[in-house]
């Protein structure tokens, strides 16, 4: 090669690491800026990293690659976390707090099975709360891999969030795909619960139609004994009535047969009290005779001595 050839050659390099170094910085942040919003649109399919030790293809730690400024965007007004487990730990903690009632409820709606829901629904409150938040997260602290741990969460958070909380936070946290996969899960299993309640509905109307002229034939037999019964009693009503009367008259009579007593009685302690003044006055005129046929008897003795005497 001539020199020229080689001047011409270094000046080229020259220029191509000018180049490379002008726009380095510039393509660098772009690629920056086209990452993370890569990311961002991942975390709306796939949701929060599941926790801490979650790592991206290149090994890097996902929670790490959430800023304090997409944490405010993604959580506006509310209390922002970064792990899905992290989102779990605090739905744990709130409903050591909640009453019984609230604990059923959750339990009853997470369900998968008719027979599961009906179990659940007849179980009183006071007996299923001992255990019933570990019966909750159970599935979510058995799973196996991240697969099933994050059909776990979504079971859990879709049916322990209230409505607020599931508008705000759910979508979030465990992203749309799971959404989406949890809604129809929930959807196949009302389907299958209301599938088994038309099949009992089945068999019930298909027994009672069975039963139906027996039925109707017992109805009518009752109908008649509730007649004869109505008649019964329609008659013993009267008759009550009949004795009402009797009782109220007889009743009457004894009130004044006793007011008669009564008054006999206090007729006849007058009398006595009366009869007791004339035995008083009749003894006391009986001494007054007394006293006056003793005087009479003085009085002849004393004129028979003074006859005597004269003569």
């Amino acid at each position: 090669m001539s020199t020229l050839g080689k001047v011409l050659a270094v000046f080229n390099l020259l220029i191509v690491l000018a180049a490379f170094f002008y726009f380095f910085p510039t393509d660098w942040g772009t690629r920056q800026s086209w990452a993370h919003s890569y990311f961002r649109h991942e975390l709306v399919l796939d949701g929060l990293p599941l926790d801490d030790q979650e790592k991206d293809t290149e090994g890097h730690i996902q929670k790490d690659k959430i800023s304090e400024a997409d944490k405010k965007q993604l959580f506006p007004g509310g209390e922002p976390v970064s792990t899905q487990m992290e989102e779990i730990k605090k739905a744990r903690d709130g409903l050591q707090g909640e009453g019984a009632d609230r604990l059923k409820e959750i339990l009853s709606t997470m369900a998968r099975t008719g027979d599961e829901r009906d179990e659940i629904l007849a179980t009183p409150a006071e007996k299923l709360q001992p255990e019933a938040v570990t019966r909750i997260f159970e599935e979510v602290d058995k799973a196996k891999d991240p697969g099933s741990l994050r059909s776990a969460i979504a079971h859990v958070l879709f049916n322990a969030y209230d409505k607020d909380r599931k508008e705000k936070r759910l979508l979030v946290v465990i992203g749309l795909r799971e959404y989406t996969r949890e809604v129809n899960q929930e959807a196949d299993n009302l389907i299958a619960m209301a599938a088994r309640v038309r099949r009992g509905m089945q068999r019930d109307l298909s027994a009672f139609e069975a039963h139906y002229p027996q039925l109707v034939k017992d109805i009518q037999v009752l109908n008649e004994k509730i007649n004869d019964a109505k008649k019964v009693l329609e008659f013993q009503d009267d008759l009550a009535k009949s004795h009402n009367s009797l009782v109220m008259r007889r009743t009457q009579d004894v009130a004044d047969l006793k007011k008669a007593i009564f008054d006999a009685r206090q007729a006849t302690i007058r009398a006595m009290e009366e009869l007791t003044k004339e035995q008083k006055l009749y003894h006391q005129a009986e001494a007054e005779a007394g006293q006056r046929a003793k005087e009479n008897q003085d009085l002849e003795r004393e004129i028979r001595q003074r006859e005597h005497v004269e003569k």
